[in-house]
């Protein structure tokens, strides 16, 4: 008798276990039906310097379309972007042009048609104005932005959220690198060696380098385009730089043997304390070391290069002599490249720990 009510018993928790297992599963499959359709799913917006994704999609397109907006008074520091049915994250692409004080977002398999009828909403007061443009398989919307601004996108149940801050209040230290030349202007040039091949090449595996250390690091150019001398100079007071750093090369024709790393600097605008002087002598120093390569010297800028008018410690590195052949030889290598960068990194986090 005994035995089997302890058999009995044992069913009846059977029974109990089984309904809990149904129970739990079935909240469960609610649970995540709902997450399904109320998830939050962070995008996350490249800068110019990581290298774009959207030009790929520029070869075909059709003409432009004013996006329409509305400002939303509730709103703060935040736009809302409508998005068609059935659009998941990995159809959105993020590109923050800083340069252009642009915000770029591709969306595949989306269609101008839409974005004429929905408007785009929230906090507009840094908008300038909104485009659309057909993109191969989708669209591109291109807002133009007052000011040079930081972003952070979530797709929330048909809505592109995105949140913008100033580049100050989102990183303590930030620094400005100049690759001198782009686009028709080449720089100083030697059999096939290019100046502003080799600074861009240099500035960006800089900028990688310094993506551990605490420290922003934008680009004046990620590619090869014009950029005016007045962008070059104005850029870092558009993101409250603390250092600006020009990267090139040097040339001489008429005696083909020099060769060495240089710093240049503005030696009529005084900074207290930690100034041109001291930030043109510090990279030199920190590149020359290790790239093994011998200091030539520091030198004062002349009024026509960029570091003047500019109001923070400013300077310009020469990493070698493009007339030298056996230096040449080296500036085009990218080990080579990637010590001159590491030289770089390591000036900026030696003003950054010496001046805390």
């Amino acid at each position: 008798m005994k035995k089997r009510l302890q058999i009995r018993d044992q069913k009846q928790n059977r029974k109990v276990t089984l309904v809990l297992w149904l129970l739990l599963g079935t909240f469960s499959m609610v649970a995540m039906l709902w997450t399904a359709a109320h998830k939050t799913v962070v995008i996350s917006a490249r800068s110019q310097e990581q290298g774009e994704l959207v030009p790929e999609y520029r070869t075909e397109q059709t003409g432009e379309m004013q996006l329409p907006m509305q400002t939303d008074q509730k709103a703060d520091r935040q736009i809302c972007i409508p998005l068609e049915s059935g659009t998941k994250a990995e159809n959105v692409m993020v590109e923050n042009h800083y340069m252009e004080k642009e915000l770029w977002i591709y969306i595949e398999n989306g269609r101008k048609a839409f974005y004429k009828e929905q408007r785009i909403t929230g906090d507009l007061n840094p908008v300038e104005k909104g485009i659309c443009e057909a993109q191969n398989e989708g669209v591109l919307l291109r807002l133009s932005m007052r000011e040079v601004l930081e972003y952070h996108s979530t797709l929330e149940e048909g809505y592109l959220w995105v949140d913008y801050v100033s580049p100050k209040e989102l990183y303590d230290r930030i620094v400005v690198l100049d690759p001198v030349g782009g686009g028709r202007d080449l720089g100083v040039t030697a059999s096939g060696c290019q100046e502003k091949e080799v600074a861009l090449s240099v500035a960006r595996q800089t900028a990688q380098l310094m993506e551990d250390r605490q420290v922003k690091v934008y680009l004046t150019r990620t590619e090869d385009i014009d950029v005016t001398k007045e962008a070059r100079r104005q850029f870092a007071d558009w993101v409250g730089a603390d250092l600006y750093l020009e990267i090139g090369l040097s040339s001489d024709p008429e005696n083909t043997s020099a060769y060495g790393i240089s710093g240049e600097y503005n030696d009529e605008y005084y900074i207290p304390e930690f100034g041109n002087l001291q930030w043109a002598d510090c990279v030199t120093r920190q590149v020359t070391v290790a790239a093994s390569n011998r200091a030539v010297g520091l030198f004062p800028a002349t009024e026509e290069d960029v570091l003047w008018e500019i109001a923070i410690p400013s300077a310009r590195i020469s990493l070698g002599y493009v007339t030298n052949t056996a230096e040449r030889q080296l500036l085009i290598q990218e080990d080579y490249q990637k010590k001159l960068a590491q030289g770089i990194a390591e000036a900026i986090n030696e003003v950054y720990t010496n001046t805390q």
